[in-house]
């Protein structure tokens, strides 16, 4: 699919802990975005745009979940109800749902939890477990029940204990056993999942979360480390990703 420039207007943005809910609205209907896709937004007063993947869309609505780490994220955080931004979509490869694995497991942790969604959402017919991970109850909010509609089962955990296991999410890898990970979160994660993937021999997927300056494969900003043919090589995570075969990413 060809990416488009969509208008769009900004119906709420929520805030939870650390996390903010953007709910915005197409002015003409969306293309098909795969689950792990990503949109370049607009943002006020910069000239790059910042990479934000698909949290989940209808045919004529949009969500992203987004942290504020930065002038960029804290500027488009700063509009309210009403406002309007473009955004370039969709952008990147996003997770490949094999047609003959149905025992799928989904791995995250804050904002990593927001390219998941939509491998359940769009893929009735998988048998979805999700373990994912949050600093505190207020964070789990940002994700509302959205979760757990589309999932056979939801694990929760927060660092503090205040909702769900109190600990990590791949602390819980041990108790499910599926034919296909997906995963994106911190590296620690990632090391874990690619440990926890090539010991049992599971499938795994990742979404690699990079800075990323021009979002279409000309700058190599967001250059990913992948192993390859006994090699290494530097592969575009806009272009190239942001997903890949988790046992090729080098951690």
């Amino acid at each position: 699919m060809k990416p488009i420039i969509s208008q769009l207007t900004i119906k709420s943005i929520e805030r939870f802990d650390t996390l903010y809910r953007v709910e915005a609205e197409s002015d003409s209907p969306l293309p098909h975005i795969a689950a792990g896709q990503f949109a370049h937004l607009k943002v006020p007063g910069k000239n790059l745009r910042r990479p934000i993947c698909v949290y989940n869309n209808t045919k004529n609505t949009i969500t992203f979940i987004i942290a504020d780490v930065g002038e960029g994220t804290h500027a488009f955080l700063s509009q309210k109800a009403g406002d309007r931004f473009d955004a370039v979509l969709p952008l990147g490869n996003g997770f490949p749902i094999l047609p003959d694995k149905t025992n799928i497991a989904i791995l995250g942790g804050g904002t990593g939890c927001a390219p998941l969604l939509k491998i359940a959402a769009d893929n009735p017919s998988l048998n979805v477990t999700a373990l994912l991970g949050f600093r505190n109850r207020e964070a789990v909010g940002a994700y509302k029940n959205d979760f757990d509609k589309v999932c056979k089962r939801v694990c929760y955990c927060t660092d503090d204990g205040s909702h769900g296991y109190h600990g990590f999410p791949t602390d819980l890898l041990t108790e499910i056993a599926p034919e296909v990970l997906y995963v994106c979160g911190a590296p620690g994660m990632m090391r874990t999942a690619k440990q926890y993937c090539k010991k049992l021999g599971v499938i795994g997927f990742a979404s690699m979360e990079q800075r990323m300056g021009c979002g279409v494969g000309a700058c190599l900003v967001c250059s990913v480390k992948i192993m390859q043919d006994g090699k290494e090589k530097l592969l575009r995570a806009c272009a190239d990703g942001p997903v890949f075969p988790l046992e090729d990413i080098v951690l």
